[in-house]
């Protein structure tokens, strides 16, 4: 099932229910309120269509797809310990606000991760010329005791 793509009209529409918190580009976000109160009227057995309905968000609008999406995600929120509230700024990728200390010790892990790199990679390069040098003249040893011919 595809989603339905909204129109400028559907969005506006639904940027000016209370319910939704944000439509961004046919992303659909609801407020925890709004969450709460349909997960809560769900499990008593009333179908998605009618809870939209009761919160003035037109099913039709949305798409099939989209009221089963709603429905599961109520159910996987209502089995979570932290509810209906959005997890997703918490989890971001940027660490929390770090202190002198602690931005000055990640800094110092860093740079010394990048100097064992550095000497690892200059062992690497001291092996790889041995090893050319000992094999780059046909096993010869450099160019000690190898005779030269040169034809006239």
């Amino acid at each position: 099932m595809a989603v339905k793509p909204l129109n400028a009209d559907e969005i506006a529409k639904l940027r000016g229910n209370p319910y939704i918190a944000s439509v961004i580009s046919g992303n659909i976000s609801f407020t925890p309120e709004f969450k709460h109160r349909a997960y809560k009227r769900m499990i008593k057995g009333i179908p998605m269509q009618e809870i939209l309905l009761e919160h003035g968000i037109d099913p039709d609008i949305l798409g099939i797809s989209r009221v089963y999406g709603i429905t599961y995600r109520l159910r996987q929120y209502g089995k979570r310990e932290e509810g209906f509230i959005d997890l997703r700024k918490q989890n971001s990728r940027k660490p929390a606000v770090e202190t002198k200390e602690q931005s000055l010790a990640t800094r110092v892990m860093q740079l010394e991760h990048e100097l064992a790199y550095t000497q690892q990679e200059v062992e690497f390069l001291k092996k790889s010329t041995r090893q050319i040098w000992r094999h780059g003249n046909n096993g010869n040893q450099g160019n000690a005791g190898s005779k030269v011919r040169h034809d006239p």
